[in-house]
């Protein structure tokens, strides 16, 4: 759908004649193109909008639907869709409620921040580094020299708006609603008003943040066109994995591997926390497998309501180099279990023997 009037573009009436259309277009063209604005951002984008409108109303079928079907008006010739009459609602209605003066609003952005699970427990605060487009200060986004670099648009004459159906948008394309045009260039921004430069913006990180949530910060995107409010912010947050912890929840996991003498004897043995390291008492006879609580040693809840727990899984290594004396050490301690001391083996070895006995059978 037409978003501005294309008689407006053209900066001719809606009865203007054929050679009027054709004079101003050509005027217009030659003003705009790229070649001769290399320099001016805005060049290109009003000689695409020339280039527009003159496609249409140049062309005497085309100009005749346009006139019949005016914000409707589709170059395929078909209906408009649910989508168009939407988009044509809330335009009309931008128009009437926008306030004089006030720029579209900008882009959100978007910043991926990796946190340790450390920092995750405590939270706390950021400072982030990011490049985004604000309006230039010399010019205050105007884009002109400061005092004499803008002059009053003859177009619109200084009303930053231009006569047109009462169903399009009334904005002055030639100066984009602002009543000024840019006469001298400002020297910091080269007249788009708008630079990009970095900026630190310090981030509040709540306890217990998890990965993938967004925070948000308001205003800290790109300005809008025309000074508009700037977008917003959103840090995406993403946790680097962890030596010995793996979360889940507010939960945290983490294997400790045990000796066999270890786990047959028992020790006290020290763990790891977020908080450092605490001592536990590893009961004889411990097998693989057997997970020891911390209860309130996990995360925080999000919003700060209780934490949740440390799960330590013992896992027996079995040695797997071992010298000639250690081999035969083993065997000596093999022969010195008696058959209560693996009560699992013996109930397998039990349970195969009856199976063979009944295969015999």
């Amino acid at each position: 759908m037409p978003r501005r009037d294309y008689y407006s573009v053209l900066g001719v009436a809606s009865d203007a004649s054929p050679d009027e259309l054709k004079k101003a277009f050509r005027a217009l063209a030659l003003k705009y193109h790229p070649d001769r604005n290399p320099d001016d951002p805005s060049a290109e984008r009003l000689f695409r909008e020339l280039a527009e409108a003159w496609q249409v109303v140049g062309d005497p079928d085309e100009r005749r639907k346009y006139d019949r079907m005016g914000p409707l008006y589709r170059p395929d010739g078909k209906p408009p869709t649910s989508e168009d009459l939407n988009a044509f609602v809330a335009e009309t209605l931008g128009g009437l409620f926008r306030r004089k003066g006030r720029g579209d609003r900008g882009e959100d952005l978007r910043y991926t921040l990796t946190l340790s699970l450390e920092e995750v427990a405590r939270g706390g605060q950021r400072e982030l580094e990011l490049m985004r487009r604000m309006g230039c200060t010399r010019c205050g986004g105007v884009g002109g020299e400061p005092d004499a670099g803008m002059s009053e648009c003859t177009r619109c004459t200084g009303t930053g708006r231009t006569p047109g159906r009462r169903l399009f948008r009334t904005e002055c394309p030639h100066c984009d609603g602002t009543g000024k045009r840019v006469v001298t260039r400002c020297k910091r921004c080269k007249g788009a008003g708008t630079h990009d430069d970095k900026e630190a913006i310090r981030l509040r990180i709540p306890p217990g943040v998890a990965a993938g949530q967004k925070l948000k910060v308001r205003n800290k995107g790109n300005i809008g066109r025309n000074n508009g409010l700037p977008g917003d912010l959103y840090v995406v947050i993403s946790v680097a994995e962890h030596p010995l912890f793996r979360r889940r929840g507010q939960d945290l996991l983490c294997e400790v591997p045990l000796t066999l003498p270890e786990a047959a004897l028992g020790f006290d043995l020290e763990v790891p926390t977020l908080d450092g390291i605490t001592t536990i008492r590893v009961p004889p006879g411990t097998p693989s497998g057997k997970v020891f609580r911390l209860a309130g040693r996990g995360l925080p809840a999000h919003g700060g309501r209780g934490r949740g727990d440390l799960h330590l899984k013992a896992v027996i290594e079995v040695p797997s180099d071992m010298s000639a004396d250690a081999r035969a050490a083993m065997a000596r301690l093999a022969d010195a279990f008696d058959v209560q001391a693996h009560p699992a083996r013996a109930r397998y070895l039990d349970a195969l023997a009856a199976r063979r006995t009944s295969a015999a059978d």
